[in-house]
């Protein structure tokens, strides 16, 4: 292609561009007004107050720490989980098995269904057996008394007959 040719087929293309870009701008009505935009800032937050305290030498700290008794905690971790623990040291926690399903949407309307209703439930997936079972759970709690009282409310409000098994994460 002769070098000529391609100078005016770059002007061209320039020249359409330039109007594809300006040409609106002369035939436009000018009528567009600037949006107003209405911004709600809220009012400044107080600022906090502090009470500096006069530094205390380390040894004079520790004879301050030593006069006064230390209070005793409500109930430890081993009284919260009953003293049971597991040979992990972990505590025994408790879940309530309300089904088993083999499709995964069955057993996600359920657990939706238990969660609008209150319950912790969750779904676990069981990929050890043949045929691929999914399992709708509820829990877990720390006392077997509390799975128990769910239990009774599934059975007595849902009409599911559930298992009460080891949470095991």
């Amino acid at each position: 292609m002769d070098d000529g040719i391609k100078q005016r087929l770059i002007g061209a293309l320039v020249l359409v561009a330039l109007m594809v870009i300006f040409l609106p701008m002369l035939f436009s009505n000018g009528d567009l007004e600037p949006a107003e935009v209405l911004v709600d800032i809220p009012e400044k937050p107080p600022i906090p107050t502090f009470e500096i305290k006069k530094p205390v030498k380390p040894s004079e700290q520790r004879q301050v720490e030593k006069a006064q008794p230390k209070p005793k905690p409500q109930q430890t971790l081993q009284e919260l989980v009953d003293k049971e623990v597991d040979v992990n040291k972990l505590p025994v926690s408790w879940a309530l098995q309300v089904a088993s399903f083999k499709e995964r949407d069955n057993a996600e309307k359920l657990r939706d269904k238990l969660r609008k209703a209150g319950y912790k439930a969750y779904i676990k997936y069981r990929l050890d057996v043949e045929p691929k079972m999914i399992r709708v759970l509820i829990g877990p709690v720390l006392e077997r008394t509390e799975i128990d009282k769910i239990k009774a409310a599934i059975v007595r409000h849902h009409k599911l007959e559930g298992v009460v098994v080891r949470y095991l994460p």
